[in-house]
């Protein structure tokens, strides 16, 4: 996931569109520099918000329904984590057409859903090595069409990361420039991204986290995030189960 869109900058100097370039002398130390100032600008931050939009998320909503989850008013040390076994047994028992849960059903259970949707994925009965093969197609096909091509060959993810990394850092090759004036153009990119995400008077009022508000409000469907909406949404169902066939 990225939030930096690199465009060629409007900003005018003496008449003309202002460029940064790294020094061609130092050209793989400086890119190797611009580089990293890209790839910590997109991912540092956003992992940083988004872990403790998460963290306290869980925290918030498992204080909020640990008393409903487990049914009783007196919480014991030991008894969210029972409950959860018990309910997963319970869970794995009706996937297994049984009342009651015994030792290797839960192997069993989950041995009988892959085999199931491997047949799903490759259209046969299945066989032993079936899902590794499936995998390992469809991973190489994906790589494929990445980089631009019909069929995988070896060598082809690392050349075009290196091809796409090199792209962008391309701009910033051939003339003078400061370091520091790189990070402040991809910061003054990142906010014209911002504009428009969020908008212009946003833009001018950013503050570290409301693109993460943004999208937190688009996953959970809310204009105002309260703690435990991230959990509810995602572990919602996780024990609400399919019902048991009858005939």
């Amino acid at each position: 996931m990225a939030f930096v869109v690199f465009h060629q900058p409007t900003t005018m100097h003496h008449g003309a569109p202002r460029q940064f370039f790294l020094l061609s002398s130092e050209s793989s130390t400086n890119e190797q520099k611009v580089g990293n100032l890209v790839a910590d600008d997109e991912w540092n931050g956003l992992s940083l918000e988004l872990a403790e939009v998460v963290r306290l998320a869980v925290v918030e909503d498992l204080k909020k329904n640990t008393r409903e989850f487990l049914g009783k008013d007196d919480y014991k040390v030991g008894d969210l984590s029972k409950e959860i076994d018990s309910r997963v047994k319970q869970g794995v028992a009706q996937m297994r057409n049984k009342q009651d849960y015994e030792l290797g059903d839960f192997v069993l259970a989950m041995d009988e859903m892959a085999k199931s949707m491997t047949e799903q994925m490759t259209g046969k009965e299945y066989e032993t090595g079936d899902l590794s093969l499936e995998l390992d197609k469809r991973i190489k096909q994906k790589v494929a069409d990445w980089a631009g091509k019909e069929t995988y060959e070896v060598g082809d993810l690392s050349r075009e990361m290196v091809k796409r990394v090199q792209s962008r850092v391309e701009e910033f090759t051939g003339k003078p420039y400061e370091l520091g004036d790189v990070a402040r153009e991809i910061e003054s990119r990142r906010r014209n991204w911002i504009r428009d995400y969020l908008g212009a008077e946003a833009a001018d009022n950013y503050q570290f986290g409301d693109i993460t508000k943004k999208a937190v409000s688009q996953f959970t469907g809310k204009d105002e995030y309260e703690f435990g909406d991230i959990t509810k949404k995602v572990i919602g169902g996780l024990f609400s189960g399919k019902k048991k066939k009858t005939e």
